[in-house]
């Protein structure tokens, strides 16, 4: 299919024009690597730090201008700059099709992805904790406006599901969807994985939310929710293997749901990526699938010891625009959500500090079990109401949260009594999306 995507890409009159939030390592790398895809250019990086932003791309050889004006934009454009901006509404405003949230925020995100939908444009993120969260309201605003919301092909989430298409167009049945991990500790802190992430160059708390397990669940969570999945327990299985094969052994099948499971696999000679195992319909292709090396079956290990991130980015872009094709969301019937978790003792009156920070950690759970609880996505700038014991999921009552885009697009709302103490989280009316959107929006 990408042969004819390129095909249609160098066709067109006029390039693909970009909008891309967000300029951390993943989203650096799609701006530099978009250069060389033909049909495409990114003319606007919307960022919280355009004098920073500016910097850094001039330091790496890009043509750089501080504009908010949409027609002074696109005329840089032309010329071969990009321009930056902390303007959102130069979303509304700059005339394209797409936006491309990379931020990694929860809040910040979603106020991105409401402008991108009330502009009737499609919402593309690289950003699973977004979409875990806030994904679902957000689809449904997209359905109401007749664009398309996707995560992408490179993030393990649309990697897999790219895979479980494939898997299903040879006649497999998916038993399990599942990431591979080499190292994983549920009470990682960011001066514990600061030197691992200054040599691989990582943001330090991205770093932490791989080590502690968040990443995985919210990961596995959109591929839950997106393609009807469950899991076993509270926080999955996570066997530990010497060799990805091994995992054939680690589940019990009867155990399996009709529909498949997700999970994960720790091994610290695993490649970090991405696996299924499948059984084939067909009893004929036994002799072919052992003739292939996949073993004797009935069932078998497919994976992929890489997945791509910022570099498959642009097809995803590509399949929305040319097509209004998705990849990923967290559906508007979602099946599990990450909570968040206690990596220590805590008391009340602490500030939680979110995905990635020292206090919590996210596990995934079955949707029916989580209500009442945390979703950790939410959990930067919470503030407890009551204290809270080392690994224990956090519930809603225990906490004050803070009044932004996604705590108010999912109805919530903080209330306190007239002297500020005591404060009461509660759940607003139950208004359907559009209106609590708008209600944000202004």
């Amino acid at each position: 299919m990408y042969d004819y995507i390129w095909k249609l890409l160098e066709k067109r009159e006029k390039p693909i024009d970009v909008i891309v939030a967000g300029l951390g390592f993943m989203g650096f790398g799609f701006v530099s690597a978009v250069r060389n895809v033909v049909g495409m250019r990114v003319p606007l990086l919307i960022s919280r730090r355009p004098k920073e932003s500016k910097k850094y791309l001039e330091e790496r050889g890009f043509k750089v201008k501080i504009e908010s004006n949409p027609q002074k934009i696109k005329d840089f454009a032309d010329k071969g700059y990009i321009c930056v901006s902390d303007d959102l509404s130069l979303i509304e405003t700059y005339e394209n099709e797409v936006v491309l949230e990379m931020t990694g925020t929860v809040a910040y995100g979603t106020e991105i992805g409401l402008r991108t939908v009330k502009a009737r444009k499609h919402f593309i993120t690289m950003n699973p904790e977004l979409q875990e969260v806030a994904g679902t309201e957000l689809k449904k605003l997209a359905d109401l406006y007749g664009v398309v919301i996707t995560d992408v092909v490179g993030d393990q989430p649309g990697s897999l599901t790219r895979m479980i298409s494939q898997a299903k167009m040879q006649g497999f049945k998916v038993l399990v969807a599942g990431n591979m991990k080499r190292y994983m500790d549920r009470h990682a802190t960011q001066v514990k994985m600061q030197p691992w992430a200054d040599d691989k160059g990582l943001n330090v708390r991205q770093t932490v939310s791989f080590t502690d397990g968040t990443k995985q669940s919210i990961e596995m969570s959109l591929v839950a929710n997106y393609l009807g999945m469950d899991l076993l327990q509270f926080g999955m299985k996570g066997p530990q293997v010497e060799d990805i094969k091994e995992v054939l052994d680690k589940f019990n099948w009867n155990e399996i749901p009709e529909g498949g499971i997700v999970d994960y696999v720790i091994g610290l000679k695993l490649f970090p990526g991405i696996f299924l195992i499948v059984e084939h319909k067909d009893p004929h292709q036994a002799k072919y699938l052992r003739y292939l090396g996949l073993g004797d079956g009935p069932r078998y290990v497919l994976f992929e010891p890489y997945h791509l991130c910022h570099l498959d980015v642009a097809g995803t872009i590509a399949k929305v625009v040319l097509f209004r094709q998705e990849t990923i969301n967290n559906s508007t019937n979602p099946r599990t959500k990450t909570i968040a978790v206690a990596k220590f003792d805590l008391k009340k009156g602490q500030k939680l500090d979110g995905i990635g920070g020292n206090l919590v950690y996210g596990n995934i759970d079955k949707i029916e079990s989580s209500d009442g609880f945390l979703p950790v996505g939410l959990s930067d700038g919470a503030i407890l109401k009551n204290d809270i014991h080392q690994d224990q999921p956090i519930k809603l009552i225990d906490v004050d949260l803070p009044d932004n885009a996604a705590t108010r697009l999912l109805g919530f709302l903080t209330q306190s009594n007239s002297n500020g103490e005591n404060f009461e989280e509660k759940k607003v009316e139950r208004r359907p999306t559009w209106l609590r959107a708008l209600h944000i929006l202004g």
